[in-house]
């Protein structure tokens, strides 16, 4: 069972100084600008039911940021809810620390954004938890936010698999998030629920009680239909996601299960609910910070698909590396990470898509 609260001994309770930020008042901050984020998509659902009910019609108006390609759904309820978590944090933290939101190519938002007058956050959530460090400095700071992880479901109606991330990366490493749940129930019933970790101390949740955990779940899969160990990835219908599929289910058994949204997928390994997620890309590292972050402090592992480290993160970060994917083992699984990373190397279908990912990274400029 998840604890309350973050038990840890590492880092400390302090107020921002010139120099750098405080984990645990800037973790603080996170959480209580997620559970922002976590109503105002809320809002937009009850206002999408009162709409259905007047309109006779699905009540979400949303844009493709890329033509032809669900996935790249943008509602009104991303952009309500990146105002409100990076609003507050920057009213919180000031402009010097950096925050990289995904929607953050939207002018008249950023604007919105700039303007603002936002909810004050609490900066003590971790007061009595967390113990005493040095400072960080916050040019090596970096807030990543998904406003809304799973934005196709959201237009779909499949509210479950709807996310809020927001991960504080160090350098080049994910080491704090949150991931707030939006709908746990499915729909409005249950108010959000809102799961935080900080990597090799510990995780905790807020709000509603976390009903996820390790299969079988009735709701999600049948034990006798789908033999274990279960296997996620998306739907995506690409060739390498086809060689992952077919190299994993190969080496290992079991059964294929399609997951949404990439907080999802991920947090779904952290909780145990399956052995393995592969993906072979991502948008962006909003898409991984926070999820990362928590299936660390759970004691999972996380690579990208030919078992190295996730360099998605830093600014300096090498090109292409969102077509890198990444791999996530819960701690404890029936497939090790290490035997994962080998079962698809041997693959023919991902050693042709390394190689295009990597032929194009290494061929010098004209």
């Amino acid at each position: 069972m998840i604890p309350a609260r973050l038990i840890m001994v590492l880092f400390l309770v302090a107020v921002e100084t010139t120099t750098g930020l405080q984990i645990g008042p800037l973790l603080s901050t996170c959480v209580d600008a997620c559970q922002l984020g976590c109503a105002e998509i809320r809002a937009v659902q009850a206002k999408r039911i009162n709409d259905d009910k007047d309109n006779d019609s699905n009540g979400i108006e949303f844009e493709l940021k890329v033509q032809g390609d669900n996935r790249s759904a943008l509602t009104e309820a991303d952009t309500a809810a990146q105002r409100a978590i990076i609003g507050s944090l920057r009213q919180a933290w000031g402009v010097q620390l950096r925050i990289v939101g995904e929607e953050d190519d939207d002018e008249a938002l950023a604007e919105s954004i700039a303007h603002g007058v936002f909810p004050e956050l609490d900066r003590d959530l971790f007061q009595d938890d967390i113990g005493e460090t040095a400072d960080i400095p916050i040019e090596d700071i970096t807030i990543y936010v998904d406003p809304l992880d799973g934005t196709r479901e959201f237009v779909e109606g499949r509210l479950a698999n709807c996310q809020t991330l927001v991960g504080i990366a160090i350098g080049n490493e994910a080491v704090a998030g949150v991931v707030g749940i939006p709908f746990p129930a499915g729909n409005l019933t249950a108010e959000p629920t809102i799961v935080y970790g900080l990597a090799d101390v510990g995780t905790g949740v807020r709000g509603a009680p976390l009903t996820r955990g390790p299969f079988p779940l009735d709701h999600h899969i049948d034990g006798v239909k789908y033999p274990r160990p279960h296997i996620a990835t998306s739907d995506a219908d690409v060739p390498v996601m086809k060689a992952c599929r077919q190299a994993a289910l190969k080496r290992f058994g079991g059964s294929n299960v399609i997951y949404g949204g990439a907080g999802n997928k991920i947090l779904a390994a952290a909780l145990g609910e399956v052995a393995c997620v592969m993906q072979h890309k991502v948008g962006g590292a909003w898409d991984l910070c926070a999820p990362h972050a928590i299936l660390k402090a759970m004691g999972g592992q996380m690579t990208d698909l030919w078992g190295q480290e996730i360099e998605i993160y830093g600014p300096n970060a090498p090109p292409r590396c969102n077509e890198r994917g990444y791999i996530a083992t819960p701690q404890t699984t029936e497939i090790l990470h290490e035997a994962l990373v080998a079962a698809l190397q041997a693959s023919p279908g991902v050693q042709d898509y390394r190689k295009s990912v990597f032929n194009e990274v290494l061929t010098p400029e004209k």
